[in-house]
Order: C-alpha cells, then structure tokens, then sequence
C-alpha cells in the first residue's frame, strides 16, 4: 500500500510509518520542522508568523503538491494540518481528496469538535475548559475559541470531518467529540509509542523519589501545572528528604527526554481523562505517570487489569493526597512503573497500531 502521513503531533506519523515500512508498504511523511521534532521525508519551515514565512511556506507546499498524487491512502493529522491559512487549506485538501484514493483525518489534539465538546460541558466530568462546574478563563482557551469556534479553521475542521473517509482518534476526549456525529466512520486507536529495551524501573527499597514536571511559558495555567506544582512544592516541604523535585521550562524535546530519564515519577496533566504523549513516552522509559487516566479510558481501551497511571482529578486536595501517598508509599513505584511498561508495549506496540490503521483504512 502506498500511505502519505501529513502532519506531526509529537513524531506519532514518523513512528508510525516506520512500522508501516517495516511491514513492507511505502510511506512518505509531510511536515512542519519546528524546535521539538522534524523527523519527516518532506519539511516545511518554522510557523509561519510573518508574511514572509505564509508566502514561504505556500511556495514550499505548492512545489511539493504534484508529488502528493496517487497514494492509496491520506492520513491529516488534524484539521490545520499545515502552517497555512486554513482558507487555503481547504483548496490542499479538495486537490488531496481528488487525487488519492482514500482520505483520513486524524483527531489527535485540540480541534473544532472537541472544544465544542467542551463547552458544552455535557459529556466530561473536567476538561481544560471546565472544571468543578466553572469555566477557565485562561488565554490558551480564550485564543483556541477565538481560532476554532469562530475562525476558518473550525468550518474547515467541518468540511474535512463530513468527506473524509474516515476519522481515527487517539484520545477518550477525541473519541467522544468525534462519535456522536460521524458514528460510522470513527474509530479509536492508540498512539504508537515505541518500547526500549531495557527500561529502568525505580528500585523496590527506594528511599528519596525523584519527581519530574516541565512547565512552558504561559501554558501552566491551561494543562493544569500551576496546580501540580503547587502540590508537590508543599510535599516537598512537609518531606524535604525523600521527595526532589526536577523542574525544567520550555525545554526542548530531546532536553525533557533527558531529564526524565532520571526520574521516578513526571505530573502530566490535571484536566484531561486520559494520558497524553509525554505521559506515554515516560511510562516506556520505566517512569511512573501521575495525570488523566479516568476509567472511561481504560474501558474504551478494553483494559480491564493493569491501572498504571496514578489518576488526579481538580477537586479539592485529590492532587496533594496522592501524591502523599505515593512517597509514604514508596513501595508502589516499583510496581506501578512495571506495570506502565507492559500498559505501553500491550497497547501502544507500534506495529499493533499500524495493522489497526490498516484495518481500518481498508474497510472504509
């Protein structure tokens, strides 16, 4: 089979596609280059913010077009699927559907039907938009109305969800803004994490956790890190020598994947319900995730067993409660890593997830 991948969200279409290659098909990848990956057969430049950059980067995409003809399958990230204006983006995405075979479009983040989910405050107990029954007024969700709600970017979203082929989500979140309205075509599937080797789990007998959280510029308030944070400085207080805490802002990708290295435990996010990539990419590493991990996850995983992830809701003192209990429990870690590792390679396996969207390509 002949598979383009357009988009990045955090090297999830390079991994897939190497997986795919491996099982014999052909696959090009098309993307931005930004700060964190650019592991892709085609690049873009940086965002275009600047009038130089948009025409820049139209030039770039309309050089490369011809070449984005007769595969058997399109995969979208998401929506805005390139740095152009999304006007124009409706245009790359009629020239994709006519000349390929099939088109799908990934819901893998933040988009038209999951902010509309949000607002709507009917299907989530929490969300980055709503919690305890109070909108956030945050900047981050102030400004993805403002793009998603009533900018082109959410018809777009619209246009491309009612003639695509197929849409694949891999978050409960995306499922569940998905579902509803495209019932026949939408389809959960895990994010492909690749397993190391030799993962180094904490020891039994541990005696001072270390703890790992990567704050970025602005961004605290949204994913709920203010308040993770706020937790673990006063457990660190109440426990200044068997908890450490490494802290790290607006790092790099590959500088994040050294410090977590070192770590016992990362806090991931407060207001999603299920784990993002970063949580994902630590729990191979051996490292134990505290973040979302509601049970309305795992039963659409059709997990039943493992419950790796140490589950945090913003209510109350929930956040500092388990993490005092994890350090007086410090016997867990060990456990807890292991088993987020066998939680990876039982779900997350690279090659699993490719036949999965082999599967799925093929049927719709």
């Amino acid at each position: 089979m002949k598979i383009l991948l357009i988009g990045e969200y955090s090297n999830i279409h390079w991994i897939l596609a190497q997986a795919l290659r491996n099982m014999g098909h052909k696959v090009d990848v098309l993307s931005n280059s930004n700060l964190w990956l650019n592991s892709s057969d085609y690049l873009f430049t940086n965002k275009a913010t600047t009038r130089w950059g948009v025409l820049k980067n139209t030039f770039n995409l309309l050089k490369v077009l011809p070449q984005l003809r007769g595969y058997d399958v399109v995969q979208l990230v998401n929506p805005y699927f390139v740095e152009l204006k999304p006007e124009l983006l409706q245009y790359v995405f009629q020239y994709l559907k006519k000349n390929n075979k099939k088109i799908f479009l990934g819901g893998f983040e933040y988009d038209f039907y999951w902010i509309y989910m949000c607002l709507n405050n009917s299907n989530l107990r929490y969300s980055d938009f709503y919690a305890n029954g109070i909108y956030r007024d945050t900047i981050d969700n102030k400004m993805a109305i403002i793009n998603w709600m009533h900018g082109f970017r959410g018809k777009l979203n619209r246009i491309i969800a009612n003639n695509c082929n197929g849409i694949i989500t891999c978050l409960y979140e995306s499922y569940l803004a998905y579902q509803p309205y495209f019932p026949g075509k939408t389809k959960y599937i895990p994010f492909p994490i690749e397993s190391l080797p030799n993962p180094q789990c904490p020891s039994p007998d541990i005696e001072k956790v270390k703890f790992y959280i990567s704050l970025k510029h602005h961004r605290e308030e949204w994913k709920g890190k203010d308040k993770l944070y706020s937790a673990l400085y006063a457990l660190q207080y109440k426990y200044p020598s068997e908890c450490e805490i490494v802290q790290t802002v607006f790092t790099p990708y590959d500088d994040c994947e050294h410090f977590v290295d070192g770590c016992d435990v990362m806090l991931d996010q407060l207001y999603s319900h299920s784990p993002g990539l970063n949580a994902l990419h630590a729990m191979s590493k051996g490292v134990v995730v505290i973040g979302g991990a509601e049970e309305e996850h795992y039963n659409l995983l059709g997990e039943n067993k493992l419950r790796p992830i140490i589950n945090v809701r913003p209510e109350g003192n929930d956040i500092y409660d388990k993490l005092e209990d994890l350090l007086v429990n410090k016997d867990k870690i060990s456990q807890l890593s292991a088993d987020g590792v066998e939680y990876i390679k039982k779900h997350h396996c690279p090659i699993k997830v490719a036949k999965e969207c082999l599967d799925f390509w093929e049927q719709n």
